[in-house]
């Protein structure tokens, strides 16, 4: 058994190309079925936010970074229609928007072959619909596969993270942290991801790309779907347009696999022989792998070294990470003995090495329910330490005034922003802090911060090479 090269119309003369074209007319249900997927794919394909063009235009160039690029790359598909139920966010429902497309392309597509009875074929239209669905498949997988290459998606646990009864989790923040504290593992679905991306930008290898884009993606799918994650919909919309691309080879991969038949491929490509298109096609293609690959990476190992995205870069006060006992709390002057029941009393608080301080009271919040962000530059908008976490653990940003020795604190999480906090610090002892000033509701506090030190089991004796911060 021999698997034939396949054969390559490109440089070929036109009147060549135009005889083989003409010699394979379309049967009718053929091309009705491509008039539909073509309007299909371009709904999927076509950045249709205004918010996009607008984010683009806004770009400065000479301060460019990872996340600018992340966003171009990896927009999604318009939203029709916003479903406000479980259904809507994590089930069934939530696909509603890459159903509507296809009723619509489906109606255009009937139209579309009302009105054209003339063409006998699509030969060249479907190659640049296919080339439309690569690039965009391709550069963002590439996007998410370096958020994940050089691990930064899924983090190492936070210290608040790792003081979080599992019972307040939400079932995807445990997915992430179960890979986030195996960096080893994320670096491999990352690689996985890029090469799969990364082979849909050479024609060659467009077929192997889009298999592997399917296998990977369709189980990023799943994944959501067993956890409510929230990037389903956005990965099967990549399945489906890598299962689109890899339509057109699956008759002759299953006769050369299955049916062990020798098959010899045929495939369409425009001429590209022209000065002018040549050079513009090998600029389009140069450009593309020189920012969104090359460039990109560069953007992401810099990110990662200097400002992480999901984690705010403002460091916190020196050597104040840690755990801390609440021994003594005063609410407008007048002591507040432990209870757990307590609405307004702290029981714990936690510094962490970065800008951010939260503490726990039996008061819950609103539950941030995204994935963490990690697309804004302001440490304030970083939530990924409390998305996805219940209780009443509160997560507040702050800014030191060490000279006055003032903390100025603001809630991280996007339903509770009024809520700020103006402290003085004082550090009698390495392991003490005390606090004083006016808390969220403008009563004044005074608590007094004892340093506990706790082990994790969980993480000891763990691959740490690959952690939030190199």
């Amino acid at each position: 058994m021999v698997a034939l090269p396949s054969i390559d119309y490109e440089g070929k003369s036109k009147s060549t190309k135009s005889a083989l074209s003409d010699s394979s007319d379309w049967k009718g249900y053929e091309k009705t079925a491509f008039r539909i997927t073509c309007i299909y794919v371009l709904f999927l394909c076509l950045p249709l936010y205004v918010e996009w063009y607008i984010y683009l235009s806004n770009i400065n160039f000479s301060e460019l970074n990872c996340r600018d690029l992340f966003i171009v790359s990896t927009y999604r598909t318009i939203d029709f229609v916003k479903i406000n139920t479980e259904s809507g966010r994590w089930g069934i429902a939530s696909y509603v928007n890459l159903a509507i497309p296809l009723a619509i392309a489906i109606v255009a597509g009937l139209v579309w072959s009302a009105l054209d009875k003339k063409t006998k074929n699509y030969d060249q239209l479907y190659y640049w619909v296919r080339v439309i669905a690569r690039y965009r498949v391709g550069i963002g997988i590439v996007a998410w596969g370096f958020r994940k290459l050089i691990p930064g998606q899924m983090v190492w646990p936070t210290t608040g993270i790792l003081n979080t009864p599992l019972v307040d989790f939400q079932a995807q923040k445990l997915y992430w942290q179960s890979v986030g504290i195996v960096p080893g593992y994320e670096i491999f679905l990352g690689a996985a991801e890029f090469i799969a991306g990364f082979l849909l930008l050479f024609r060659k290898t467009t077929a192997l790309g889009a298999a592997l884009t399917a296998v990977v993606l369709g189980n990023i799918v799943i994944a959501n779907h067993a956890y409510d994650g929230s990037v389903h919909v956005h990965s099967f919309c990549y399945t489906i347009l890598a299962l689109i691309i890899l339509w057109k080879d699956l008759p002759n991969i299953w006769n050369l696999l299955v049916r062990e038949k020798d098959i010899l491929p045929q495939t369409y490509y425009p001429s590209f022989t022209e000065p002018f298109i040549k050079y513009t096609r090998i600029t389009l293609i140069t450009f593309v792998h020189v920012v969104f690959v090359a460039l990109f990476f560069v953007l992401q190992v810099d990110d990662y070294v200097h400002a992480p995205y999901r984690l705010p870069d403002t460091p916190g006060l020196t050597k104040a990470q840690g755990v801390y006992q609440v021994t003594e709390f005063k609410l407008n002057d007048k002591v507040r003995p432990y209870d757990p029941l307590d609405s307004l009393r702290w029981q714990d608080a936690i510094f962490e090495d970065w800008s951010t301080l939260s503490f726990k009271v039996n008061r819950t919040a609103v539950m941030d329910q995204s994935n963490g962000g990690g697309y804004s530059k302001k440490d304030v908008e970083r939530t990924w330490e409390l998305a996805g976490i219940g209780g009443g653990r509160r997560y507040f940003y702050y800014e030191a005034d060490t000279v006055k020795q003032e903390l100025h604190l603001f809630n991280k999480n996007e339903k509770h922003k009024k809520e700020t906090l103006t402290l003085h610090y004082s550090r009698p002892t390495p392991t003490r802090i005390v606090l004083t000033g006016t808390n969220e509701f403008k009563d004044s506090v005074y608590v007094v911060l004892d340093r506990e030190e706790k082990t994790y089991p969980v993480i000891e004796n763990r691959d740490q090479t690959a952690v939030w911060r190199p």
